[in-house]
């Protein structure tokens, strides 16, 4: 079964649209970006939150990205942050290069997982800055277990595009949040 991708709010599609325009009135958008764009919601979760026991389902809604263009050749990733109550949207970073490429192709890959094809999920995306593991949070429409997809980690205990519970990558990173919280990396002062 397909995916289902959320769709923004028509406020956050006319700040993507307003600010690429603006970008490419001044040359910073790359010439020959195909027409289409996917915009994928990305939560965040804190290595304190994970240690006091946070999981995917307390992690907040940062930013829409929307991705466009393909797996090899022109793309960007344009993000639009979330408003704080009673303001507008607007786009605040566009980026490009080989990494939103990779994006690109890590979305087309989770899309034909066999897990994901048995069953119906909302795709999300979950970001845990303090450890650099960004993953696919397939979110179950049918009341059964969440699954995090990494696409982006230089941990070992986690392998890309393997599917995890939820429960089991909380556990992986939770132990992996708590070393890192303990590890001292302040400046050292010569004796």
């Amino acid at each position: 079964m397909p995916l289902v991708k959320p769709d923004p709010s028509p406020e956050t599609w006319d700040a993507y649209r307003r600010g690429l325009a603006e970008l490419e009135t001044i040359d910073r958008v790359p010439p020959g970006l195909p027409a289409g764009e996917e915009p994928q919601r990305i939560y965040v979760l804190g290595l304190q939150d994970i240690v006091k026991g946070a999981g995917a389902n307390d992690a907040k809604p940062a930013v829409w990205q929307f991705l466009r263009g393909l797996t090899s050749g022109p793309a960007v990733a344009a993000d639009v942050g979330e408003p704080k109550p009673g303001e507008q949207p607007r786009m605040s970073s566009l980026s490009r290069g080989p990494l939103i490429n990779r994006s690109i192709e890590s979305t087309r890959q989770v899309e034909r997982l066999p897990v994901v094809q048995a069953s119906n999920y909302e795709l999300r995306r979950l970001s845990i800055s303090g450890l650099s593991i960004r993953v696919f949070w397939l979110k179950s429409l049918e009341g059964g277990a969440d699954l995090a997809v990494p696409y982006h980690t230089e941990v070992r205990e986690l392998k890309i595009m393997e599917p995890y519970f939820m429960d089991e990558f909380i556990s992986i990173v939770k132990s992996l949040a708590e070393k890192r919280l303990k590890f001292d990396d302040s400046p050292r002062t010569k004796h």
